[in-house]
């Protein structure tokens, strides 16, 4: 148990102090940390690559714990039934999906690049390019505090939304019930990558929407296109210091959806009578444009401000 700086564990390079600081390398080092933490009464804050979290500069009073486990296991692999992959909750996300591409290990390569840690994926469901986790993952084995056991939980069991999942959802005095110790994915093998939704994608690769790609395309048109939007961490670049898309489009109501104008960005949401708007187009039709919050005069005095290539993320400066 050690101190730590928090700004050093988060993509904003944000976060004073923690009370205290544990680094977790293994599945039975996690459940020991979260059962001594709760033991104790102590707030637990859980990290993982630090990516979708802010910390405030006084730090953290509890029990900061670190989820640094790493490596998978191929539990399964055949041209019928793909590969089932079983992922520790601390891999870097992205050196799995670079595996994956590498390997014919097709359906997660539309989220290349993305920051973080595999065992947050599930939590909001994480996606991008039209795609997201709950499309390939088949179970998530997790720490219940509540019950101080043991669960695993199923694709259908996780109740997985836009952005969202029954992990996140359920939460024990503020910080989550269940910590995720592993990722169960089941993947189809081959070179060409799962139906491209995303018409930015599409449009970048050449082909239409609904068809495929090869995956390694794929994986290079999406850092290509993350890149240029400040999403693929860059130490040299401040647009990249930050929690990434940290705005979700909003799903209204087709009558809510009738009242803007017919400029306004609407996508499919999946349900009857509901539509998926543009957070972006809205938050630059409100006045708040790329770089906003820049310059002595704004309200952080240049400190914090959106990005200058995009609207969706709040960098530190």
């Amino acid at each position: 148990m050690t101190q730590r700086l928090l700004s050093t564990l988060t993509t904003s390079a944000v976060g004073g102090p923690a009370g205290k600081y544990v680094e977790a390398r293994t599945e039975a080092e996690i459940i020991d940390a979260v059962r001594t933490a709760d033991a104790a009464g102590e707030q637990v804050l859980i990290i993982g690559g630090g990516s979708n979290l802010l910390i405030s500069d006084d730090g953290f009073p509890g029990t900061v714990i670190r989820i640094a486990s790493e490596g998978f296991v191929v539990n399964a692999e055949d041209s019928c039934g793909g590969v089932a992959v079983v992922v520790q909750a601390g891999h870097n996300w992205d050196a799995l999906v670079e595996h994956a591409v590498l390997h014919a290990w097709s359906g997660i390569e539309a989220l290349s690049g993305i920051p973080g840690a595999t065992g947050a994926t599930p939590v909001q469901n994480v996606g991008a390019y039209g795609s997201d986790v709950s499309q390939t993952i088949a179970a998530v084995r997790t720490w219940d505090r509540s019950r101080n056991a043991v669960q695993t939980f199923t694709s259908s069991e996780l109740k997985f939304g836009y952005r969202d999942s029954i992990l996140k959802q359920t939460t024990l005095v503020g910080s989550p019930r269940y910590v995720v110790l592993t990722v169960e994915f089941q993947l189809p093998l081959g070179r060409m990558s799962a139906p491209i939704r995303y018409a930015e994608l599409a449009r970048s690769l050449g082909v239409e929407p609904g068809k495929r790609a090869y995956s390694n395309d794929v994986r290079r048109e999406v850092l290509r296109l993350r890149a240029s939007k400040g999403m693929v961490l860059d130490p040299a670049d401040r647009d990249t210091f930050s929690t990434g898309s940290f705005f979700t489009n909003p799903v209204v109501p087709v009558d809510v959806a009738a009242g803007l104008p017919d400029s306004a960005p609407q996508y499919p949401a999946g349900a009857d009578g509901l539509v998926k708007l543009s957070a972006a187009w809205l938050i630059d039709q409100a006045g708040f444009g790329k770089g906003y919050g820049l310059g002595e005069g704004s309200a952080s005095g240049g400190r914090a401000s959106l990005s200058t290539k995009h609207t969706l993320a709040i960098t530190n400066r």
